[in-house]
């Protein structure tokens, strides 16, 4: 039988909605470091799927705006962020934005470790 449309989805966690909200961030700092405007475009819908799918009524025209420019915004500071530590360890910021989304996850799977440290690093050490 399908779903009641007034029937209430099934609830996730804050952890689960927060990281849902953390990777839409994440995926619209893919596509700015990308420049690809299908792919910023497809962030933003997505921004607002996850939104809507949050909120108790359908978002108004100005909520929507405001939700695309709070993406924006934070897809802006985590590409730059993104970038610059890139630039400091010599490597593609696609990695780093990788590794972010995982980060993310991990914190919605208490059971998981997120990376395993090398003691012999020094960006790892205790």
């Amino acid at each position: 039988m399908d779903q009641d449309a007034n029937e209430p989805t099934p609830e996730r966690t804050p952890e689960e909605e927060a990281a849902a909200l953390a990777l839409v961030v994440v995926s619209q700092a893919s596509a700015i470091t990308q420049g690809d405007p299908d792919a910023l475009d497809a962030s933003e819908e997505n921004l607002r799927d996850v939104v809507s799918g949050l909120s108790d009524a359908p978002l108004t025209p100005r909520q929507e705006d405001v939700v695309a420019t709070l993406g924006a915004a934070g897809g802006s500071l985590a590409a730059g962020l993104s970038e610059a530590l890139a630039r400091e360890k010599g490597i593609d910021a696609g990695r780093v934005l990788g590794s972010a989304a995982e980060a993310i996850l991990a914190q919605t799977q208490p059971e998981t470790t997120f990376v395993e440290r090398d003691e012999d690093d020094p960006d790892h050490a205790s």
